[in-house]
């Protein structure tokens, strides 16, 4: 276990890592801390310095007397070598059963790649049912000029921000008092997409908490005083997320989401940032482009993320595909309930709902 002596060692080891990880910052565990989680960080140091780290969430279920364990976007650093592979999954797993865990999910920010999955295997995991984070996701090169990644969107997308700007769209930087209007909004695009989302004070409390203690960007456009859309990103060291994003609906030809990435990426650049993960696209399509290596039509499906997909992929298509999530079983007879793909479709449903409710 890493003492809250050693938080500032912890961040900046996660922050050295190759991809966004503010899912395992310290702040992110005590930020999900308030919200009935218990963080216990882990790590393999060789050396006196870390080589392998997790930081395993555990929620109560069944009025406490059991548990559900989660490491989001974990576990990082050479997890995958044998011998530390052994000593961070034996911690790990002794937390686990301290806590009367039914299951652990980890999904870690593994590209996809020969043997990766054969480790975990052996290690008693089986592939999850059913993802938290997505495993399929497009990520801007930000190490190139603005004039390289304006030139790798599509000619609409590249003709939109020149457009909202020309038609009198505006934006401006936001703060906690905008987040009403941003969960307004939140609400409004989850009815349209069908998607679930959590309750005002959830965007609240993690907006003022990630916000004051790593950069972030808010950003709402406007139309004359019409609220259209909103989009808020963090920043964990290198690398930049796109988390949040909300429209409105009303006045859909003035197009300002591009506006609003394009803002996004120029804040980026200028803290000095590496990447900007666009987060999130169908998870089928990353495995299909690393087998083929052709990118599926935006029109190919409109449900689900495919409508997402079609915005972000008119913003890049450096698609990034993860191994997806993992699960490990401590009590079977309570696991395959609740995870079981041959449940009826209403309990599939039914247990999908819960599960998302985990998301983050």
């Amino acid at each position: 276990m890493v003492p809250e002596q050693e938080k500032a060692a912890w961040n900046d080891y996660i922050a050295r890592v190759p991809f966004f990880s503010m899912l395992q910052s310290w702040e992110w565990g005590e930020f999900k801390k308030q919200l009935g989680w218990t963080p216990f960080r882990v790590a393999v140091k060789k050396g006196g310095e870390f080589a392998a780290a997790a930081q395993v969430f555990i929620k109560p279920l069944l009025f406490g007397a059991t548990g559900f364990a989660y490491i989001p976007r974990g576990p990082v650093g050479d997890w995958l070598d044998a011998q530390v592979t052994d000593v961070l999954l034996s911690a790990i797993h002794r937390i686990a059963r301290q806590h009367r865990v039914v299951f652990l999910k980890l999904e870690p920010p593994q590209v996809c790649k020969a043997g990766c999955e054969d480790i975990l295997l052996r290690q008693g995991f089986k592939p999850g049912y059913y993802n938290n984070q997505p495993c399929s996701t497009i990520i801007v090169d930000l190490t190139r000029s603005l004039e390289e990644i304006l030139g790798e969107m599509r000619s609409s997308t590249r003709r939109s921000i020149q457009a909202a700007l020309r038609k009198g769209v505006t934006f401006k930087v936001g703060d906690e008092s905008d987040i009403p209007a941003f969960f307004e909004m939140m609400q409004t695009t989850s009815r349209r997409a069908g998607f679930a989302i959590r309750g005002l004070d959830y965007y609240q409390h993690e907006w003022k908490t990630m916000s004051a203690a790593f950069p972030a960007l808010f950003l709402l456009a406007y139309y004359q005083d019409i609220l259209l859309a909103a989009n808020i990103s963090y920043s964990f060291g290198k690398h930049v997320a796109f988390f949040h994003q909300v429209s409105s609906g009303e006045l859909r030809e003035l197009n300002p989401n591009p506006l609003l990435v394009w803002e996004t990426i120029k804040w980026a650049k200028g803290l000095g940032c590496e990447s900007y993960d666009l987060w999130g696209i169908p998870d089928e399509i990353g495995p299909r482009y690393v087998l083929d290596g052709v990118l599926p039509p935006v029109d190919e499906k409109s449900n689900g993320l495919w409508g997402v997909y079609r915005f972000k992929s008119s913003i890049s298509k450096n698609v990034v595909a993860y191994i997806g999530s993992y699960d490990y079983a401590y009590l079977p007879l309570l696991y395959l309930p609740m995870t079981s793909k041959y449940l009826t479709r209403e309990l599939q449903d039914q247990a999908a709902a819960w599960l998302d409710n985990l998301r983050r």
